[in-house]
């Protein structure tokens, strides 16, 4: 087995090192590697936050609460 390193961008991977003794057709799999992006860290940050200020707080609230739905991080938007 051949691992090869490199960075998936606009619908090409580009390795890391030029690939070298590699002839003809040969079967490969492509395994992409989830990081998480800087967008999707600052969203987690702000929920977090948001979360540790409502427990924190203590002002009354009145009337009945609104049921609402929170997307997953996981969920596009």
């Amino acid at each position: 087995m051949l691992i090869i390193e490199g960075f998936f961008e606009n619908g090409v991977f580009v390795p890391n090192k030029p690939l070298v003794k590699i002839t003809g057709r040969v079967n490969a799999t492509l395994t992409i590697a989830e990081y998480p992006d800087k967008e999707r860290q600052e969203r987690m940050t702000a929920w977090r936050q948001f979360g540790e200020s409502v427990l924190s707080s203590n002002e009354v609230l009145e009337g009945e609460p609104e049921r609402f739905r929170f997307r997953s991080f996981e969920e596009k938007i």
